[in-house]
């Protein structure tokens, strides 16, 4: 993609700029196809373990928002109110559609409470209410061919509607603003405040991002992902190896027989980043 565009809502009009991807500096430690052994480094606090290694992204340019080390050199949100730059960006429909992720061979456990956090560039709409989302789906797996995801469920009336409300796509990622920055003191949070989910609505309460709770993990293959219950047991007991993110867009809405709405104005997701709550 040579440009991405961020929309804001201001008042009732529809400001539009557009990011040219030449105009950031940017890392690349990744080969073309999206493949690395290579493990970012970043700022982040001691216990804050950010996936730091790419598996799969066939969407991987190296350049501007196709480099995958933006999603891996740690997590740099932008607030309650605006999408975060320092992002890999998935598309709507095509290949380019889902990126796989891991911690630089290490198991992501099972631990009491969110077990990883999903961050991408969701923002509130000003004034509200609502939210600019890009929704995706999170799934995990040992051997990076059969997955395992959280059975999430679009349940807005009409479902061939989109909302930009969170609450009708439920456990889905994508949907929660990112405010964690490792590259400012003031936000660049411990892993008890990132994990930190008091009202039990899978976000964040201080570093934003959308939790996940391998307890939650479902046995459903309702999206042909290789799902079973020996599977999903096996994963909820001693833990994952690889997170694949993938755009809700590219994946059929089962209710409807047609793919999963997006808002009129997305191209698709755009993520900053995971992070585990416990590796070994």
């Amino acid at each position: 993609m040579q440009n991405r565009i961020s929309f804001l809502m201001v008042g009732s009009a529809l400001i539009a700029f557009t990011v040219h991807c030449a105009q950031i500096e940017k890392e690349d430690t990744n080969s073309g196809n999206g493949n690395s052994n290579s493990v970012a480094t970043s700022a982040a606090k001691p216990g804050v373990y950010l996936a730091d290694q790419v598996v799969e992204a066939p969407g991987n340019t190296g350049t501007g928002f196709g480099n995958t080390n933006l999603v891996i050199n740690g997590v740099r949100g932008s607030g309650l109110t605006a999408g975060g730059l320092d992002v890999y960006s998935l598309e709507n429909t095509g290949a380019t559609t889902h990126i796989v992720l891991a911690w630089n061979g290490k198991k992501v456990k099972n631990v009491a409470g969110a077990d990883f956090a999903v961050y991408e560039n969701a923002f509130n709409s000003t004034p509200g209410p609502g939210r600019f989302m890009e929704p995706m789906f999170a799934e995990v797996s040992n051997d990076n061919v059969n997955y395992c995801g959280f059975a999430p469920d679009f349940t807005n009336t009409p479902e061939t509607t989109y909302s930009n409300d969170p609450g009708h796509w439920l456990r889905f990622a994508g949907k929660a603003p990112v405010v964690y920055n490792v590259t400012n003191s003031a936000n660049n949070f411990t892993a008890a405040e990132l994990f930190t989910d008091a009202d039990a609505d899978g976000e964040g309460d201080v570093g934003g991002g959308d939790l996940f709770d391998l307890d939650n993990l479902s046995d459903s293959n309702a999206f042909a992902t290789g799902c079973t219950t020996p599977l999903r047991d096996e994963l909820r007991s001693n833990g994952f190896r690889y997170l694949r993110l993938v755009s809700a867009a590219r994946r059929i809405n089962p209710d409807t027989g047609a793919a999963f709405v997006t808002d009129a104005i997305s191209s698709g997701p755009d993520i900053d980043g995971a992070v585990a709550r416990s590796v070994e």
